[in-house]
């Protein structure tokens, strides 16, 4: 349990208790989410219930942009979803997390903004978390 007295000033006008990116000014994991956990505490003492899936293809070496149609299917059928639909999500290449700049989301696609593609046979996973308590 994250008590309040455990919350401390990593950045002047920023209170949380998790990493924060000066690059992005971006807080993993999202400060509301951390808001969310802590008035959940105050409330009750259960863990909120949460859906994980996750969307998995391998890289082809060339590609910046994936589909729905690139989905590995052996590791079940997901499709990229609608990021309004989820609370957030996560992308992995190779097991390493990547930073949210490099990756715009839609419903369906998902684009990476970086210089070079990821080498070939690279795994890619987008994890989608949904927060249901």
């Amino acid at each position: 349990m994250i008590a309040k007295k455990e919350i401390t000033k990593v950045n002047p006008g920023i209170n949380h208790c998790c990493y924060h990116c000066d690059h992005c000014s971006q807080i993993f994991p999202p400060k509301w989410l951390i808001e969310l956990l802590l008035a959940s505490q105050c409330k009750q003492e259960k863990v909120l219930k949460t859906d994980l899936l996750q969307y998995n293809a391998v890289s082809d070496g060339k590609k910046f942009i994936y589909t729905d149609s690139d989905e590995e299917l052996d590791y079940g059928k997901t499709g990229i979803l609608d990021p309004k639909e989820v609370s957030f999500y996560n992308l992995f290449i190779n097991g390493v997390l990547q930073p949210a700049t490099l990756y715009p989301v839609s419903k369906g696609v998902l684009a990476l903004n970086c210089s070079e593609p990821p080498i070939a046979g690279a795994v890619i996973i987008l994890q989608f978390v949904k927060v249901i308590g």
